[in-house]
């Protein structure tokens, strides 16, 4: 084996490693002791591989959730999930996903220090899921490898700096200074709340009563969340089906035992992906974030989407149910035209609905949350119908990504580059 074989089918054909790396010039560039370097090289790699193990067993209950839906109400569901669509992504383009984060974040901090653009996005999962996403579209298009690690980390460096920039005049109204942005791939979905809730006029926030208090505390973990919705889709989509027909795709177990066992599959597959993203992530982002703080004086950091929760709990919460409610009736409307529908994600109506909602809340009121958030939760299933066709070629998969920017994103990089074939 040569030495361009061995980089090839080694060190770059093996994303973990590759992640690894990045992580150790990262820290190394910072001066860290040779055991932090170590440390964190080895977490990175762990970090990716959880990732992988956590895919496959959401992967599993995904797909038995689909069957259930399309024998109990012949029709297709598909569930929008970022960290499930991602892991199963990075078993087919780990090494194109992998460069394209490297490119896109040496460019996002290029577009920071050289122009007026400052913010810093610092979302790391987030990178990942775009990532994953450009991947996934430019690879289908037959695209050289090189092409692809360029075009999808300049798209990627452009999209981590216009998401805080476009979001930031809603988000200045709700923490009244500039002290931080969003870094969130929704920013479509928080532009439309924010422009929709400037309609209304913002009245008086009411007291939260102790029984809002107790409710909110519930839906605060979100793993339990994601376990009970998900055992509620399991059940009420088998009852649709005779007891026979359960039995016979689960082996002979009663429809409550198959909910509650996939129920908690899934959410342990939920769990586990999320701690592999959080490891794998968490060595990489300090890394460049301590490269940006030196090179970019006057940054301003674009932080994950809960950081908006705490300006108003109530308006998060009634965001995400409202916008959850809004992803039903999009679930109902697909089904009126279409065969396979978009069945609403608990996770991206919970922190993505919830963060619309305290936007919309504080910018048009009561009347405001509610038109607001039924819109953005109709808006944002929706739009994944679009993308899902041009991710064909990662095969016929029961998830996809959920937040508004990754089908608009997805949809412009696709056309664009087609047009220039």
């Amino acid at each position: 084996m040569n030495a361009t074989q061995m980089i090839s089918k080694g060190l770059l054909g093996e994303p973990a490693l590759l992640l690894g790396l990045i992580a150790f010039l990262g820290l190394l560039l910072q001066k860290q002791p040779f055991q932090r370097l170590i440390h964190g090289t080895i977490k990175t790699m762990l970090g990716y591989t959880l990732l992988q193990i956590g895919a496959n067993a959401a992967g599993s209950s995904l797909s038995n959730l689909s069957a259930v839906i399309q024998k109990g109400f012949q029709i297709i569901g598909i569930i929008p999930h970022n960290e499930t669509i991602t892991a199963l992504a990075q078993i087919n383009y780990g090494e194109e996903i992998a460069l394209i984060m490297l490119v896109g974040m040496i460019v996002h901090l290029m577009i920071a220090r050289f122009t007026r653009i400052k913010y810093i996005f610092l979302t790391g999962h987030h990178m990942l899921f775009m990532a994953s996403l450009l991947a996934g579209v430019l690879v289908s298009m037959s695209m050289p490898l090189w092409q692809v690690m360029v075009a999808g980390g300049i798209v990627l460096a452009f999209s981590m700096s216009f998401a805080p920039l476009i979001t930031q005049p809603y988000v200045r109204r709700v923490t009244g200074n500039d002290d931080f942005a969003m870094g969130h791939f929704n920013s479509v979905g928080y532009v439309l709340s924010g422009f929709v809730a400037s309609w209304f006029k913002k009245g008086p926030e009411p007291p939260e009563s102790k029984g809002l208090q107790k409710l909110r505390s519930f839906f605060q973990d979100h793993m339990v969340v994601i376990t009970v919705f998900t055992f509620v889709l399991f059940l009420f989509s088998g009852l649709f089906i005779s007891p026979g027909g359960i039995e016979e795709m689960f082996s002979g177990r009663h429809i409550l035992v198959v909910s509650l066992i996939q129920a908690t599959w899934f959410a342990g597959g939920c769990y586990v992906i999320l701690a592999g993203v959080r490891m794998l992530l968490s060595e990489i982002v300090p890394a460049f974030k301590g490269i940006a703080d030196r090179i970019v004086p006057g940054a301003i950091p674009a932080l994950d989407c809960p950081v908006l929760f705490k300006f108003s709990p109530f308006a998060a919460m009634i965001g995400f149910l409202l916008s959850f409610t809004g992803g039903l009736v999009a679930m109902v409307v697909l089904l009126q035209v279409q065969y396979t529908v978009i069945i609403p994600g608990v996770i991206p109506h919970f922190f993505s609905g919830g963060a619309a909602g305290v936007i919309a809340y504080k910018i048009g009121g009561r009347k405001g949350l509610i038109v607001s958030s039924l819109i953005h939760g109709f808006a944002i299933t929706m739009l994944p119908t679009v993308l899902i066709p041009l991710l064909s070629n990662l095969g016929y998969l029961r998830a996809t990504f959920a937040d508004s920017d990754f089908s608009v994103i997805g949809v412009l990089v696709h056309e664009l580059f087609n047009w220039f074939k």
